[in-house]
């Protein structure tokens, strides 16, 4: 800042000796010579932030991001780890005030102007600060100054924003001595499976989605996630699923010095019915090729397993798209049953044709596609279709389809694209697809 290095953050015991955020480096080697610096990096105070952040997950999957460097956590279901907590302890409901009273008023996350201005008028701590009359303190530093104190003392409730989506169903398993072998692993995973699939088959639900989180004793955490086309809670095809995504890993897990939680989480649930088993066995058939595609999904990428989805439109070119099997409900879009015949082959694009017209708009007498000239003996149509007004750009040329028969029985999709002094530009030809 105007040339001169300053000090991004300090300790406590340099907030002490009377260092803080902003001074020169310059004046504070001056009150302190032997003072202990490092380079800012913003980069990797992010990165190891993050890492602390994906740590605290281990204690309660509710993880905020209150400030830059604040991080809150909701441990109302997690009291079964208080006993790793140390130091920090659990506050309990009314003792909120007490357990900050001796924290820096820095902590509080206001400007470094206010934290300096309350110095200067005696008040050091949170606890200093609260003593205070808020009338007097709010008209002079701001009514900022008071919400966040309210809020560390506990004196309004706080709501937590997840730093990451809060799943449906948690299932977990925590090891007073950290474990490494595969063999371990996977036989842990197919107990949280079992105990998801009891959950989910208590609401009635399957899982879409599953994510397996590996805490490290060393506060590392890897994360492993799988989908499914239909929503599932088999409990031998999910741990089948997870065994192969393990096998299947470019970057196999590394257990460090062992692994005390593994968690398995489902991210995504859907309502899921006991099926009832037709006699001729197609129920048994769709599970199959289900459970095909969620094992093609884990082993080569839920983006390299496609189907097609049915679209809304009148426009044969955007009547289907390729998306992610897993991507799509057991259910989807049925073609109309009322609507006129379409080819079984189609041209995407459509390949261009030289036709001949008895009359400008009308149907052809004959065309010539790939060098050979068909002569048109039977000709159904127009099928006129116009883009969609609301898509862009707005110069897509009106179609007029027509189904031709030739002489020798073959039957052909033709459209001329274009309509002769309404639109602009020349009208032409273009063969669309092939009936059977």
């Amino acid at each position: 800042m105007k040339g001169a290095l300053r000090l991004a953050a300090v300790d406590r015991v340099a907030r002490r000796r009377g260092l803080a955020p902003g001074l020169t480096l310059a004046d504070a080697r001056a009150r302190i010579p032997d003072l202990a610096v490092v380079e800012h990096d913003p980069v990797a105070d992010a990165a190891f932030f993050e890492q602390v952040a994906d740590d605290c997950d281990r204690w309660t999957p509710l993880v905020a991001r209150d400030a830059a460097d604040v991080l809150m956590l909701d441990i109302t279901v997690a009291r079964a780890g208080k006993g790793r907590m140390g130091e920090a302890g659990i506050v309990p409901p009314g003792g909120e005030a007490r357990a900050v009273a001796g924290l820096p008023i820095a902590l509080l996350g206001v400007a470094e102007e206010v934290v300096t201005g309350l110095s200067r008028a005696g008040l050091k701590t949170i606890g200093d600060l609260a003593a205070r009359p808020g009338t007097p303190l709010a008209a002079r530093f701001g009514e900022d100054l008071l919400a966040r104190l309210r809020r560390v003392c506990g004196e309004e409730d706080i709501r937590l924003v997840p730093r990451r989506p809060l799943p449906a169903a948690i299932a977990e398993r925590r090891f007073a001595e950290p474990i490494a072998r595969a063999e371990d692993i996977e036989a842990t995973l197919a107990l949280l499976v079992d105990d998801l699939a009891l959950m989910l088959e208590a609401r009635g639900e399957g899982g879409r989605a599953f994510e397996a989180s590996f805490f490290r004793a060393d506060g590392a955490v890897r994360r492993l996630r799988i989908e499914t086309a239909r929503p599932s809670r088999d409990h031998a095809a999910l741990a089948r699923l997870w065994r192969e995504k393990i096998a299947a890993l470019a970057d196999p897990i590394d257990p460090g010095f062992g692994f005390d939680l593994v968690r398995l989480a489902v991210l995504r649930a859907e309502p899921l019915t006991p099926a009832q088993v037709s006699l001729d066995g197609r129920a048994i058939e769709a599970e199959e090729v289900a459970a095909l595609v969620d094992r093609l999904a884990v082993r080569l990428g839920r983006e390299r397993v496609l189907r097609f989805l049915l679209r809304d439109t009148h426009d044969p070119s955007r009547a289907s798209a390729l998306v992610p099997a897993g991507d799509l409900p057991a259910m989807s879009l049925a073609p109309p049953a009322d609507g006129l015949p379409r080819p079984l082959m189609m041209f995407e694009p459509p390949q261009p044709v030289e036709a001949l017209a008895e009359v400008p708009d009308g149907p052809p007498l004959r065309f010539r596609w790939r060098r050979v000239v068909h002569e048109v003996a039977r000709a159904e149509g127009p099928e006129r279709i116009a883009a969609e007004w609301w898509r862009q750009p707005q110069d897509i040329p009106t179609r007029d389809y027509y189904r031709v028969e030739n002489r020798e029985g073959r039957r052909f999709w033709l459209f001329r694209a274009g309509l002769y002094d309404r639109e602009p530009g020349e009208p032409r030809w273009f063969l669309h697809g092939l009936f059977a």
